[in-house]
């Protein structure tokens, strides 16, 4: 591909991943295109656009990709695609895996990342969302535009961050299973509430802080979260300070309006509105019920 390498590990080994400029495409089929049975030692990742295609695989029932589909076959799979009556474009990147020796890896990708499927599918399939295909799409179309740049530092990057992209789009839905069962999710969900302790008092603490503090998607961070707690993060934070809210009101004669901004609330109002939901009661009524002192 270029003078910079990016090597991965598997199966306690370097591999590096290659991928040649001609491997990287996009091509429009009609309904008339014959597309014949071939196979390739490389492993195929495909993103459907404009409109779906049919996979086939023999001894297998054919496989409907839709539109925003992302297809994956595997090394040494034999394959070919039918089409519809409209055009369908197939984003393609082609890589293989090479250690120092020169041999190439042709492991099903699934059994790479940890999976355990007896025997694993010659594919991987999965309908992305219409921002997430636009997103790869996006990528593409960039790292095809690098291919012929004068830096082989910057093509390389370009191929490895799409590849990168690809990769964990096909896998997040896994990768988040694994996440949430494992002792791995102890230690993110016992993070999270480390920080909502030490933070909880600042008003811009938040989904989007604790992810950034992290590493990690907001949306990803809150899935795992929610699974393991049954309660999402930004309810888990406003329990908090209203828990703290209520250990002030019992305890000293702060006004009400100190008191919200103790506990990180932004605003008085939504202070209240989330007091009352949470006990029933406005501050200054739960103040009077605990029978604590006056406000000052």
């Amino acid at each position: 591909m270029t003078n910079c390498e990016f090597t991965v590990e598997a199966d306690d080994e370097s591999w590096f991943l290659e991928i040649e400029p001609n491997r990287l495409h996009h091509s429009r089929f009609t309904q008339e295109h014959h597309f014949p049975m071939h196979t390739h030692p490389a492993y195929h990742l495909i993103l459907m656009d404009r409109r779906g295609c049919t996979l086939h695989i023999p001894e297998r029932p054919p496989v409907e990709c839709p539109v925003h589909s992302l297809l994956l076959i595997n090394p040494a799979v034999p394959h070919r695609f039918t089409f519809g009556a409209r055009d369908c474009e197939h984003n393609t990147l082609i890589w293989r895996f090479r250690n120092r020796n020169g041999q190439y890896l042709l492991k099903p990708l699934q059994l790479l990342d940890g999976r355990r499927e007896e025997p694993p599918r010659p594919y991987l399939l999965k309908v992305l969302s219409p921002v997430k295909a636009s997103a790869y799409l996006r990528m593409h179309r960039e790292a095809e535009s690098y291919l012929y740049a004068k830096s082989p530092f910057v093509t390389s990057l370009k191929l490895f961050r799409l590849w990168t992209l690809g990769v964990e789009l096909l896998s997040e839905d896994y990768w988040m299973r694994e996440m949430i069962s494992t002792d791995l999710g102890d230690f993110l969900i016992e993070r999270v509430y480390r920080l909502i302790e030490d933070n909880f008092r600042y008003p811009w603490l938040s989904v989007s802080y604790l992810a950034d503090e992290l590493g990690k998607n907001g949306n990803y961070l809150n899935t795992v979260f929610s699974a393991r707690e049954g309660i999402g993060i930004g309810q888990t934070i406003r329990n908090r300070r209203l828990q703290h809210a209520k250990a002030l009101l019992e305890s000293t004669s702060l006004r009400i309006k100190d008191i919200c901004e103790q506990c990180g609330f932004a605003r008085q109002n939504y202070f209240t509105q989330s007091f009352r939901h949470s006990t029933g009661l406005t501050p200054l009524e739960y103040r009077r019920q605990t029978g604590a002192r006056p406000e000052a």
